[in-house]
């Protein structure tokens, strides 16, 4: 595929800046500058070194006037840059076929254009909408409804009721609506509590592979709109993920703790049971937060136990001068045990 810097332009609403007959074989990252490529710059310091290089053009901010390369201007670099790889590498197509290997339930209601790959499992009155895929080896419960061009990838499991919307992602291996942990000790062993919820997941949300999401004890673990969870992801019963939140790889949150919109959880975050995190608050890498603890919105908390970004930056800056403030501890000590005894002599004189 070949498309002029013109044509490209115009699919990102961008300006072109120089040659825009340029054709374009291809896309690719700042770390891999191949000829004939458009690649994007999020960081003006690299111009010079871009320039230098054998990419064909650049995807620049309206910041950058001008550049030795041919260039489309667009508020969003990045976006531009990710819809632009998109049309190079659209996604994968499948047959909308169903297999005769797949074991599909009599009572299950499949849409039109449907794909079901061989081994496959499909239960009792299972709902799958038009244009959706359920690749080899999946498994859907009883009584569970998938949306519309949704794809289910190999070896993912969706227990019973789970309700999945239209244009969902789940990759391999992820486990949908496994009982939540949920016990009670009456003093010599654990009893069970049974988890009769399910898990509801809303449109356009990705689930990354080996991710699971726990059924509710009773009503609904809830993902909603356009959250993205990375590979390996932990989300207890009763959670609520509020609309495009993103939660990064090894993520934990325990039971009955609710995230707002647009937060983001770096890798390996942790939320203990019943905690509350506001709108476009950001979690960073590795942060602790302790059960019940109410984070407002529009915050950045880091750490373990979680404080806020500023808070922890002054405590981490304390921790690296405790070297020197312990050396200077012990040379102020040795001072005043001199000047005591200088003044021990003189009372004795």
């Amino acid at each position: 595929m070949e498309k002029t810097l013109n044509d490209l332009a115009q699919l990102v609403h961008g300006t072109v800046v120089g040659n825009g007959n340029l054709k374009i074989s291809g896309m690719t990252n700042i770390e891999d500058l191949k000829p004939g490529c458009l690649t994007y710059l999020s960081d003006a310091k690299r111009l010079t070194e871009v320039e230098a290089s054998p990419i064909a053009a650049i995807i620049v901010s309206a910041e950058i006037k001008s550049s030795k390369k041919p260039s489309i201007q667009t508020a969003n670099p990045k976006l531009a840059w990710a819809i632009l790889l998109g049309l190079f590498h659209p996604e994968a197509s499948y047959s909308k076929k169903i297999s005769d290997q797949a074991a599909i339930s009599k009572t299950a209601k499949i849409g039109k254009d449907v794909t079901i790959e061989p081994f496959a499992f499909i239960g009792e009155r299972v709902t799958i909408g038009a244009g959706s895929v359920i690749r080899s080896f999946a498994s859907v419960d009883q009584d569970s409804v998938i949306g519309e061009n949704t794809v289910i990838h190999p070896h993912v499991v969706l227990y019973a009721k789970t309700q999945i919307g239209n244009r969902v992602t789940i990759h391999a291996g992820a486990v949908i609506g496994a009982d939540g942990f949920g016990y009670v000790f009456d003093g010599k062993k654990q009893h069970k509590i049974p988890q009769v919820g399910n898990v509801v997941i809303e449109n356009e949300v990705e689930i990354g592979a080996c991710a699971t999401i726990d059924r509710a004890t009773v009503g609904s673990t809830i993902i909603h709109e356009g959250v993205k969870i990375d590979n390996l992801g932990q989300i207890a019963h009763n959670v609520e993920i509020g609309a495009h939140s993103c939660l990064s790889a090894q993520v934990g949150i325990s039971g009955s703790s609710k995230i707002g919109k647009f937060v983001t959880m770096g890798g390996r975050a942790g939320l203990g049971d019943h905690c509350e995190i506001g709108d476009q608050t950001t979690l960073g890498a590795q942060t602790g937060v302790p059960s019940g603890k109410v984070i407002p919105p529009n915050q950045v908390w880091i750490g373990a136990p979680a404080r806020p970004y500023q808070e922890m930056k002054k405590q981490v800056s304390a921790q690296l001068r405790s070297y020197e403030t312990q050396q200077l501890v012990l040379e102020l000590k040795k001072r005043i045990e001199s000047l005591e005894e200088k003044l021990r002599t003189k009372t004795q004189n």
